[in-house]
């Protein structure tokens, strides 16, 4: 049994270390982009978009083909070209032309042919594959970027969870061990009663505070896991803390942002839509081919004669009344995709915009925010003494307690904007990169 238990620990031991891991911001957004499925299928579809590249290319030459068939019939013309192409006519099959005898055929053949002129058609298939790569690259990148976002916010959610679940567990066992205090000079008849019940109901808010935010804890550690491969939940492997992070440069990323790979791909659609509208504009051109043929006839798999056919095709369209709505329908769906791109543009500068205005506010508020946590503090130290000297109730010192958990709270929700907006501003203006996730996970990775 001891040997079981041993083995059974053994191996789960690893499995446990991987679920409860603690990852920095680097290491989860690494883990993310690996496993994220919206990045795989961009990926594909860049991979997809590569084909048709070549598919457009490869078109240019031509088709070759075998072909394989056996007939038999005693229907005149058939007969006649049969005899003929098996070298078996003669004068004397003139004269059951009429009333031919049933005629079998086994033919072998191959067929080729190379687009010489079609309008402009493979060219512009070409020239769409490529601007469909390019298209599905961006989307690919963009994708890679609104994931790392996505990772960053979740990280930095854990981070603060931990960081408030950790104060309301201080606030409670300080607010305990003032209570005792409380409880034994209420005993003496030094401590009011109403006071000790008021103390005793912002404990209880405290604990309620704890509760609620352990279990937002665990929730949050939960979908971080969820997002990094790590379904047992994964923790924050630094802590909340002033980066020092300056002001950023509005110019820079305003011009950054001309950049942004979603307004590229659609960028690139659009163009792909005025291809496709000069396609169907040019429908109406002539299509010429090369074309070659050779194929070989028998009646009985014994002799073969062969013969072959070389030519120059030449196809044009000269009545097609649904040509008007084709062409109107290519020039809307190309004025529309350049309208998705207008709106692009701008939703891109508003998002850069709200992402700035965020992050200044939470910069000029942090040192507010942190005024507010010494001021708090203070109250608190100030209280303790005289509330053991007789001179304040219990219930001020906790007030004073509670005071100073919402103080600290209102502080890490600050700083957790502060870094939350500025990755926002980054991705808004395209610049979330690896270089730049290094930075924050570099200034928020210390020990807890």
């Amino acid at each position: 049994m001891k040997l079981i238990l041993s083995t059974l620990i053994t191996l789960t031991a690893p499995a446990l270390a991987l679920a409860q891991a603690d990852l920095s911001l680097e290491e989860a957004v690494n883990r993310a982009l690996k496993t994220d499925n919206i990045v795989q299928a961009e990926a594909d579809r860049v991979s997809g978009a590569r084909a048709g590249l070549r598919q457009a290319k490869m078109s240019r030459l031509g088709g070759l083909k075998l072909k394989g068939m056996y007939t038999d019939g005693n229907d005149p013309v058939y007969a006649f070209a049969t005899a003929m192409k098996q070298g078996s006519f003669s004068m004397a099959s003139m004269a059951t032309i009429n009333d031919p005898e049933p005629a079998r055929n086994y033919m072998a053949g191959i067929e080729a042919g190379i687009p010489l002129f079609t309008g402009f058609a493979l060219s512009n298939a070409a020239k769409m594959g490529n601007l469909g790569v390019e298209a599905a690259s961006s989307g690919y990148e963009r994708a890679r970027a609104g994931i790392t976002f996505k990772t960053t916010y979740q990280w930095l959610t854990v981070a603060l969870r931990e960081r408030l679940a950790a104060l309301a567990a201080g606030s409670v066992r300080a607010a305990e061990e003032e209570l005792k205090t409380a409880q034994m000079l209420k005993d003496k008849g030094m401590v009011l009663g109403s006071d000790y019940f008021g103390a005793e109901a912002i404990l209880s808010t405290l604990k309620g505070y704890q509760i609620n935010w352990d279990s937002a804890l665990r929730l949050e550690r939960e979908r971080l896991g969820i997002a990094v491969g790590l379904p047992g939940g994964a923790g924050a492997a630094g802590a909340l803390s002033d980066p020092g992070y300056g002001p950023l440069d509005r110019g820079a990323l305003a011009s950054a942002s001309a950049g942004r790979r979603d307004v590229k791909a659609l960028e690139k659609m659009a163009e792909i839509s005025k291809v496709s509208a000069s396609m169907q504009k040019n429908s109406v051109l002539p299509v010429v081919e090369a074309f070659g043929a050779w194929e070989t006839n028998s009646e009985s798999l014994s002799e073969f004669r062969d013969n072959r056919l070389l030519g120059i095709r030449l196809t044009m369209p000269i009545g097609d009344p649904a040509w008007f709505a084709r062409r109107d329908a290519a020039k809307a769906e190309a004025a529309m995709a350049e309208s998705r791109v207008q709106e692009a543009r701008r939703q891109a500068s508003i998002e850069l915009a709200e992402a700035l205005s965020n992050y200044a506010a939470a910069r000029e508020g942090l040192p507010v925010a942190q005024e507010t946590v010494d001021k708090a503090r203070k109250s608190l130290e100030l209280f303790r003494p005289l509330y053991r000297q007789g001179r304040q109730s219990v219930l001020e010192v906790l007030r004073a307690q509670a005071s100073l958990l919402q103080a600290e709270a209102g502080y890490y929700e600050t700083l957790y904007k502060l870094n939350l907006y500025r990755a926002q501003a980054l991705l808004a203006s395209e610049t979330l990169d690896a270089a730049a996730v290094k930075d924050i996970s570099d200034k928020l990775g210390v020990a807890k």
